[in-house]
């Protein structure tokens, strides 16, 4: 038997755990027996539109434990990382069936939630700093969310390039930024725009925003001149719906329309140039390679068993928790 967890509805308590027989392997495919799975806001953003049930989870590291005909037996074993097929969808679970395209071997003795650590997160941080921005050494951003899975990504990827990074978190999370070689600016109790034009007159080359909606405007307002604000999500509508998704959508398409010589661009991992399934794939394994070099030092906020799932999710709600949460199989 495997467990897995499904998604009924929009509320943490539609988040159940099912027991059922070991998926079947079809052909070029290969089993995964999942040792850590990946926990990510979109799963959060995912469910409370959710109207059909289903299983999250962009990201897995585990061993394959089966394989289809067409694939080499030598593969049973391997420790293997997966950007699932349908982003988002079917990570939270023991085993996982996928076509053998979509796995990237990893060395054996990588620790699993490590490796997961450097999935999603990393990769988007990766691709934001070196394919849909290219800030030099010595320039300075400026990373809203900074001390969560992809903002403590994004400062640690920053400290490595030699990047200037400044943060925004609230205060119990300062020391985080500043461990990450981040300046941090609390956005609680001060305007972060006014920090900015104190600490940077002239502006940041580039700022990263997966707030979304009018907070992109303020974020505008920190750029110099020929500067660029990448939105990569929409957290701060995920409470209030389709609509006012589609509203922060919108508003990217405006801002990229006034002409004041700032860019704003929209990431979407497997969607935006530079960060289709195959890049991810060969990123992951660019990313751990730093990381066995000691270059990089992913923050594990938690480390949760796969049935708790629920809390996992209701921890990123209430952003009680640095770095990446990590779910794994209890067995």
């Amino acid at each position: 038997m495997s467990k897995r967890i499904v998604v009924r509805g929009p509320m943490l308590d539609s988040i159940e755990v099912v027991d059922e027989p070991l998926p079947s392997v079809g052909p070029d495919q290969v089993r995964i027996r999942v040792k850590a799975a990946g926990v990510a806001f979109g799963d959060v953003f995912r469910r409370k539109l959710s109207r059909r049930p289903y299983t999250p989870g962009y990201d897995v590291v585990g061993d394959v434990d089966a394989v289809g005909e067409g694939v080499e037996k030598t593969w049973i074993g391997k420790r293997v990382a997966c950007f699932m097929p349908k982003p988002g969808y079917g990570g939270y679970a023991e085993h996982v069936v996928v076509g053998k395209e979509h796995v990237v071997a990893m060395p054996a003795d990588l620790d699993p939630v490590r490796g997961v650590c450097l999935g999603l997160n990393y990769i988007t941080a990766y691709q934001l700093l070196t394919r849909t921005t290219k800030p030099r050494p010595g320039q300075a951003i400026l990373i809203h969310g900074a001390a969560g899975g992809v903002g403590t990504a994004l400062l640690d990827l920053a400290r490595l390039l030699e990047i200037k990074a400044y943060g925004t978190a609230s205060a119990g999370k300062h020391e985080l930024v500043q461990r990450y070689g981040g300046i941090p600016i609390d956005y609680r109790s001060k305007d972060f725009v006014t920090e900015m034009r104190r600490f940077e007159p002239s502006g940041v080359a580039c700022v990263y925003d997966p707030i979304g909606g009018s907070h992109l405007a303020r974020s505008l307002q920190c750029l110099q001149r020929g500067g660029t604000v990448v939105s990569f999500g929409a957290s701060g509508a995920v409470d209030q719906g389709v609509a006012a998704i589609v509203k922060s959508q919108l508003r990217i398409v405006a801002l990229k329309l006034k002409p004041d010589g700032k860019k704003v661009r929209l990431y979407g991992i497997t969607l935006s140039r530079g960060a289709k399934p195959e890049d991810c794939r060969r990123d992951w394994v660019t990313l751990v390679h730093l990381y066995r070099e000691g270059k990089l030092d992913p923050v594990v906020g938690a480390v949760l068993p796969l049935t708790r799932a629920r809390d996992a999710h209701e921890m990123l709600e209430q952003r009680a928790v640095t770095g990446k949460i990590v779910l794994v199989p209890e067995a």
